[in-house]
């Protein structure tokens, strides 16, 4: 029997780390050079640190999403469960992940772990986000991946219950028509013990950037916003799985329209329907190909119910596969159909997240080696002149020193006018960064949330909770508009300043940094239409529920606000560093000097005259261009295709 390769997933999320640690090493080069060249400052090396930031950090989010019982967790198994050989997390009938749990890997960690979230923290008023910072209110277990029967014991406690009454588990938010009724304890309901979970493993996978978020159902989704609000608009792709044996249910139609589907289309996410558990659908009296066409069947139809491209609709047994992989058996692999939604998620998410980070960050490199490419090469074209006519013997020493201390005069007169421009431009800018930052100032954020709540307080059982909702988001989106106005006549302003640049120094000017302020309001938008079902089903708020109506809205708060802060630095950041490519030309206008002054001043210490060796300096400074050249565009050919490092 042959040897499983490899999956496709892996060996995709594997190219991808390379790629960026390939970037990353380009980045370490150009640093390199620009500090023994004299030419980095602070507005430089802050673009080239902002770059290795996203490049160290950016991480593939996928969400697995859908109803209890379907088999989240065995599929997320038959991903992960290979390289421990056994399963990680808990599988058995009924519900198995009782509270949203997050796979990744936390390299600042000394071992495996399991955070735990005790299920309580939903009464206070604090967000999720809040608590990930809080540690100490955490249950932390530790994790003995090397022991089997220690491993599912330690798993096993992500779904554990608690007993509690009606009134509690409506107060912590829950919509109680969905709870498991207690056996024991007339009305009283079963409950999770833990509000989230947090697992950090070693894993190959999420080592290399990939973290997993598994949601336990549609009560989960409903009853903690920051799921639908934050986490899986973050995820690069939604996995959305069924049942075979079931199809598409009442409540997998209530998931899947209120949190999956307009998340997917909006974010722009992948988004796979998968059909669970085929392999129940197999009969030993039947022949493979028959059973193969009835599972098709099934797909077409729920691409049909959902909307879905039938590409986008994968059947799969997610038991079949793990038990494939743990044994090594490649046909049981083939017909678990596994390989096909890892082969899915390499193309869809691994290649468009590349795609993303090439037309921004790599963009942006480009552009600045690009820029110090054409530097050098403008001062090898003006080194091999001068070479030229000092070998045809036209000019003498005394005029050599003339035409030295000419050009180094007109360099200083070029610098000056640069270091005077540059001062202005930076006074103009600084003038108008506070109109920019004030349309995003905290205290109008405040003043949204507070009006929002005095609304509710006044029209409790009434239409105070949308209406509320809908007055909060257009005060929000009419600072964001402010600032797209404020951005625009910034970069108006900029454009004009490099334009000038030009007229002044007589220098070709730079591409202008750019700033989409639109992006803001799209995710204000996104935000909008994710907060819907929450402010909908809020409409008859109970006094009871009033923790739930709290919890809802600081969560949409925190959210909004971080629209609000992240346009605020990004305008910041970027209006500061809009004169980064003018004042990285302006570092090397004074580089030209220092060399010409250095020419200059070697050439009166010998007295005027010539000799052999001012001849060696030319051929020695020409060959150190050429090799500044060299570097430079190999940096620039690794960076645009680091296959060739």
């Amino acid at each position: 029997m042959a040897a499983i390769d490899k999956d496709q997933l892996s060996r995709q999320v594997e190219a991808f780390t390379a790629w960026k640690q390939a970037i990353a090493r380009e980045i370490a080069r150009y640093r390199g050079w620009l500090n023994n060249q004299g030419l980095n400052n602070r507005d430089v090396d802050d673009r080239l640190a902002t770059a290795l930031k996203t490049l160290r950090f950016d991480r593939i989010l996928l969400a697995f999403v859908g109803e209890f019982s379907r088999g989240k967790s065995e599929l997320i198994n038959a991903i992960l469960g290979k390289h421990y050989g056994q399963r990680l997390l808990p599988t058995r009938i009924g519900r198995t992940t009782m509270c949203p749990t997050e796979l990744f890997y936390d390299a600042s960690a000394t071992g495996a772990y399991i955070k735990l979230l005790p299920i309580q923290t939903r009464g206070d008023n604090i967000p999720l986000s809040t608590y990930k910072r809080q540690l100490e209110h955490w249950v932390h277990l530790t994790i003995n991946l090397d022991d089997p029967a220690a491993l599912k014991k330690t798993f096993t406690e992500v779904a554990q219950t608690r007993e509690v009454s009606l009134e509690v588990a409506s107060e912590l938010g829950f919509q109680v028509e969905y709870l498991e009724p207690s056996l024991s304890k007339p009305g009283h309901v079963h409950i999770p013990a833990w509000r989230h979970a947090l697992i950090n493993m070693d894993h190959p996978l999420l080592r290399q950037g990939l973290a997993i978020i598994d949601t336990p159902g549609l009560n989960a989704l409903g009853s903690e916003p920051e799921l639908t609000l934050s986490l899986l608009p973050d995820a690069q792709a939604l996995v959305f799985v069924l049942s075979a044996d079931s199809g598409v249910t009442a409540s997998d139609f209530a998931i899947w329209n209120s949190h999956v589907k307009e998340i997917a289309q909006r974010r722009g996410a992948a988004l796979y329907a998968v059909l669970n558990k085929i392999d129940l659908l197999w009969d030993d009296d039947e022949e493979p190909e028959e059973a193969d066409e009835s599972v098709n069947r099934l797909a077409r139809l729920t691409a049909k119910q959902l909307h879905l491209s039938p590409d986008n609709v994968l059947p799969l047994s997610a038991k079949q596969g793990l038990k494939a992989r743990m044994h090594n058996n490649p046909e049981l692999l083939a017909r678990s159909r596994l390989e096909t939604l890892e082969g899915a998620l390499a193309r869809s998410v691994v290649n468009a997240k590349e795609a993303a980070l090439k037309t921004t960050l790599v963009r942006e490199l480009t552009d600045m080696v690009e820029a110090s490419r054409q530097a050098v090469l403008a001062q090898r074209v003006r080194l091999e002149a001068e070479e030229r006519v000092q070998a045809s013997g036209h000019r003498d020493a005394e005029h050599e020193l003339v035409l030295l201390t000419r050009a180094a005069q007109q360099e200083q007169v070029s610098y000056n006018k640069r270091l005077v421009f540059l001062q202005q431009s930076r006074k103009l800018l600084e003038q108008q960064l506070p109109r920019l930052v004030s349309t995003l100032a905290a205290s109008r954020l405040e003043a949204h949330f507070a009006r929002a709540r005095e609304q509710v307080a006044s029209n409790r059982m009434g239409m105070g909770v949308p209406n509320a909702v809908t007055g909060f988001f257009q005060g929000v989106r009419t600072d964001l508009g402010l600032f797209r106005q404020e951005v625009e006549t910034t970069q108006l302003l900029v454009q004009k300043l490099y334009e000038r640049y030009s007229l002044e120094t007589g220098a070709a000017a730079p591409p202008v940094p750019r700033m989409d302020a639109s992006q803001y309001l799209r995710e204000l938008e996104d935000l909008e239409v994710q907060a819907g079902p929450y402010k909908n089903r809020l409409g008859n708020l109970l006094t009871s529920q009033q923790k739930v109506f709290d919890r809802f809205f600081e969560t949409l708060a925190r959210e909004a606000a971080l629209v609000h802060e992240r346009a605020r630095l990004d305008g910041e950041r970027w209006s500061k560093q809009s004169l980064a490519p003018l004042i990285q030309q302006a570092l090397e206008s004074r580089k030209r000097l220092e060399v010409q002054m250095a020419k200059l001043e070697k050439l009166r210490a010998m007295g005027g005259s010539r000799t052999d060796k001012s001849g060696g300096g030319l051929t020695e400074q020409r060959e150190a261009l050429r090799e500044q050249q060299t570097l430079l565009e190999d940096i620039l050919g690794r960076i645009k295709d680091p296959a060739l490092a």
